[in-house]
């Protein structure tokens, strides 16, 4: 297999966290179980001009839509099927900066997946920006001609949006501290907001509540610490990552991972938070 990815020009690296290209990935499994994600993503299937989808957290549950798709925030691990991975292209998106491109998709894009033409306008030639990048050969070639796409894109819009700063606020503390970020009445007060109007400002332009996001950065911050102390989890992990108790996180594991620490400790994790997965783990979630 091949991963190549990289960061965005200049002009786009405000919104932008990186571009990549995955090809001749044939695993011997299936289906992957990827861990709960809060940026969204484009993804272009290079090899057929499809993509199966899984409704959350079920794998007797599946629909095939176009080769290119919007990934929407996901707040629980959801299943992906390889064989649309062999040959696939990435836009991942920083939280919030899908905005400028998506408008008003972005608040309804939590836990599901959408053909990215739905969210474009019907302008946005998606079909011709496959077919070019299908033609092209060279890894890094097909990543222009997608920054030259959004490029373009952007221009074409008369005004470009711009996210409120108690978002951007927001978005910087707890990246900043996942396990010990503000609560939203806090953050609020400080913008002059209400606790309501905030929440809807933050779930239009990053895709999930606060509370909602807050949460799964800190489930991915746990993960991280116990990937690198190379030990199983227990209360000192718990406590490091912001939960209550050992108990508290247990629940947030079953909650956004469905698997417990210990179990998620043993399996191995591929890049990008992929885990291998069997039709006997589907079993306990149907």
């Amino acid at each position: 297999m091949k991963f190549y990815a990289r960061k965005p020009g200049h002009d786009l690296a405000r919104w932008i966290d990186k571009l990549w290209i995955c090809e001749g990935y044939r695993p011997s499994h299936q289906l992957e179980s990827k861990l709960p994600d809060a940026s969204m993503a484009w993804i272009i299937n290079l090899q057929e001009d499809r993509i199966r989808v899984f409704e959350r957290n079920r794998m007797d549950r599946s629909m095939i839509l176009p080769g290119c798709i919007i990934a929407g925030p996901r707040s629980s691990s959801y299943y992906l099927d390889t064989v649309c991975q062999e040959s696939c292209l990435g836009i991942q998106f920083k939280p919030g900066g899908a905005l400028p491109f998506l408008g008003k998709w972005v608040g309804e894009l939590q836990d599901v997946d959408v053909p990215l033409e739905h969210a474009l306008n019907r302008y946005s030639h998606v079909a011709d920006l496959r077919e070019r990048l299908q033609e092209a050969t060279m890894a890094e070639e097909r990543l222009q001609l997608v920054e030259q796409y959004l490029l373009r894109y952007l221009e074409q819009k008369i005004v470009v949006p711009k996210g409120h700063p108690a978002v951007a606020y927001a978005l910087r503390m707890i990246e900043n501290s996942p396990a010990t970020s503000p609560s939203i009445e806090r953050i609020a007060d400080m913008a002059n907001l209400s606790a309501e109007r905030f929440i809807r400002v933050f779930k239009a332009e990053v895709g999930m509540t606060p509370k909602n996001y807050a949460n799964v950065m800190r489930f991915q911050f746990a993960v991280r610490m116990m990937r690198q102390a190379r030990a199983k989890p227990g209360i000192n992990l718990a406590l490091s990552s912001g939960y209550y108790d050992q108990s508290h996180m247990y629940r947030e594991f079953l909650k956004y991972a469905n698997m417990t620490p210990a179990e998620l400790f043993s399996r191995p994790l591929i890049y990008e938070k992929h885990i291998p997965v069997s039709r006997a783990d589907g079993q306990q979630t149907v």
